[in-house]
C-alpha cells in the first residue's frame, strides 16, 4: 500500500505545473550524498552477508530502500526530456536526480548484482513492488518461454539507443521533447506493466529489465567459468 500511495503521489505531482518546485528535494545537494550514503550502507550490508553468512532481515532492508529509491527512480517515468526515458540522460539537457547520479547508481547496481544479484533480490524498489503486488492477487499467470527471449531484445535496444548519444547521432533529436514535461506514452505502457504484474509475477523483472538481463549474463559467465 505505501509503495502504491508513493507512486500515484509521485504521478499526481509529476503532472502539475508546479512539479519542480514540489520534488525539489529529489535535486538537492543533501538528498544526493544521502543516495551515496545508503548505497555504502548496502555495500556493508553486502560485505557482511557474505562473511557472516546469516539471513538478513529482507523485509525491513526492501521497505527502506524502497521508499528511498522509488521517487528518484521512477520520476523519468512521468516527466523526461525524452520520450524514452532513462537512456538518453548524457545529453539530456535538464538532468532529473536520476540523470545527474546515473553514472554512480548504475554501477553500485552493476557491483552489487555480481553476488548472487543483491540489488535485484534486496534494494530495487521495482521488484519490491511486484513482490508486494504478487501477495494481493492470487491469480499467477505463467508463461512457457524463458523471459530471455524478451530481456535480452530489450537490453540490446537500450544499449543502443545510448550509442547513439555516444556517436553525437542526429537520431536521438527525434526521441527529444526539447524541454522537461510529462511523458504520456511512457506513463501509459509503465501502468499497464504495473497493472500485468498483479497477474505475472514480477512482469517487469523477468520480461524486461535491462539490469536484470546484464545480471543474468554475468550469471551465465560466473558458471561457465566455474565449470571450467
Amino acid at each position: 500500500m505505501v509503495f502504491s500511495l508513493l507512486g500515484v503521489w509521485l504521478a499526481i505531482t509529476a503532472y502539475t505545473a508546479t512539479a519542480r518546485y514540489h520534488l525539489a528535494f529529489l535535486w538537492d545537494r543533501h538528498f544526493q550524498i544521502l543516495i551515496k550514503v545508503i548505497f555504502a550502507s548496502a555495500f556493508c550490508i553486502l560485505i557482511f552477508r557474505l562473511i557472516a553468512r546469516r539471513p538478513l532481515p529482507q523485509k525491513t532492508i526492501k521497505a527502506v530502500y524502497g521508499i528511498l529509491l522509488l521517487p528518484l527512480l521512477l520520476l523519468p517515468v512521468f516527466r523526461c526530456c525524452f520520450k524514452v526515458p532513462y537512456v538518453f540522460c548524457r545529453v539530456c539537457p535538464d538532468k532529473c536526480p536520476w540523470g545527474i547520479s546515473r553514472t554512480f547508481l548504475f554501477s553500485a547496481f552493476i557491483t552489487m548484482n555480481l553476488s548472487g544479484r543483491f540489488w535485484c533480490y534486496f534494494l530495487c524498489p521495482f521488484g519490491t513492488f511486484q513482490e508486494c503486488q504478487t501477495r494481493v492477487s492470487r491469480v499467477n499467470i505463467e508463461f512457457p518461454f524463458s523471459s530471455n527471449l524478451l530481456a535480452y531484445p530489450i537490453l540490446l535496444l537500450t544499449g543502443w539507443a545510448y550509442s547513439l548519444t555516444l556517436l553525437g547521432s542526429q537520431v536521438v533529436v527525434y526521441f527529444a521533447f526539447g524541454y522537461y514535461d510529462w511523458v504520456g506514452l511512457t506513463v501509459f505502457i509503465a501502468v499497464s506493466i504495473i497493472a500485468s504484474a498483479f497477474f505475472i509475477p514480477k512482469f517487469w523483472c523477468r520480461f524486461f529489465c535491462p539490469f536484470g538481463a546484464i545480471a543474468e549474463l554475468f550469471s551465465v559467465l560466473r558458471r561457465k567459468i566455474f565449470e571450467k
